[in-house]
């Protein structure tokens, strides 16, 4: 019985190499314009024809073991040339095992390909169906190396999700006390400022490519319902001069008429940051 169910199960073996084989092969045949201008012309037919040929050889069922051993060496051949190429410095390659794949790490291809010799060397070697226990015993190893391999792989993008948050989170302004109005103290004069509830005041410059990057989130922020001045230097320089702005782009928040944030801004994040800083200082005003 256990002859059988081991003549069964290296059959099922032999067929899953064949069927690798034979799909590397077609893989190379329907991709062979892109896997030639890689390979070659002779090495592209010649592997095809190795491929094809062991496929069927497998599949025959004539001499396995003989089949697996040549199957194996010819996998091992590829991991041994993709090991030469990476000692040489390519990190990457391109996948030319199923057609004109994409570029691949080099260690992803070298355990690929041995993994792929090693099922054809099972095959050639033919060794004894494991007992239960020692069935049950693999399965528990495989689980727990997975397992700590999957613990690793969380901790790694855990840690790598803190440092995009880190890179994206929203940035202040560049806010310096000798630049601008003072923080605190009255707005100074414009005739668009309503002095009452939040408010905005954007200075722009005509030739400040900047600043045309930054109109947009400030003209949505109107369209939300803020009060949004838009103050540009061709049109105002006594504003410019008056607010003390030191350059473009350079905002300014009042809330009820008194400076709460001010400074220079690149970004709507930056934009949304000094809004949430200058909440900030009013709720601790007012406690």
């Amino acid at each position: 019985m256990r002859r059988a169910e081991q003549g069964r199960v290296l059959t099922v073996l032999r067929l899953v190499v064949a069927g690798i084989l034979l799909a590397a092969a077609i893989s190379k045949l329907r991709d062979r314009t892109a896997v030639t201008g890689r390979l070659g012309t002779v090495r592209t037919w010649l592997l095809i024809a190795v491929e094809a040929g062991l496929a069927a050889w497998l599949a025959s069922g004539v001499a396995p073991r003989a089949a697996g051993v040549a199957a194996a060496l010819l996998f091992t051949a590829f991991a041994v040339h993709v090991a030469i190429a990476r000692v040489g410095g390519a990190r990457q390659l391109p996948c030319n095992c199923f057609g004109a794949g994409p570029e691949r790490p080099a260690w992803w291809l070298i355990a690929r390909a041995l993994a792929l010799a090693a099922l054809a060397a099972i095959v050639a070697l033919a060794p004894p169906t494991p007992s239960r226990d020692a069935l049950l015993l693999g399965a528990v190893a495989i689980l727990t190396v997975a397992v700590a391999a999957l613990a690793v792989l969380v901790l790694a993008l855990y840690r790598q999700v803190g440092v995009l948050a880190l890179r994206i989170a929203p940035r202040h302004a560049l806010e310096l006390e000798e630049e601008g109005p003072e923080l605190g103290a009255d707005a100074p004069e414009l005739a668009a400022l309503a002095r009452e509830g939040e408010e905005l005041v954007a200075f722009l410059g005509a030739g400040c490519r900047v600043c045309h990057e930054l109109e947009p989130s400030l003209r949505a922020l109107r369209r939300e319902g803020m009060a949004v001045h838009l103050v540009y230097d061709v049109e105002d320089e006594a504003s410019i001069t008056r607010w003390e702005v030191p350059g473009t782009p350079f905002v300014v928040a009042v809330a009820d008429g008194r400076v709460v944030a001010q400074g220079t801004v690149n970004t709507l994040e930056e934009l949304e940051g000094m809004l949430a800083l200058g909440r900030a200082r009013l709720a601790h005003a007012a406690a």
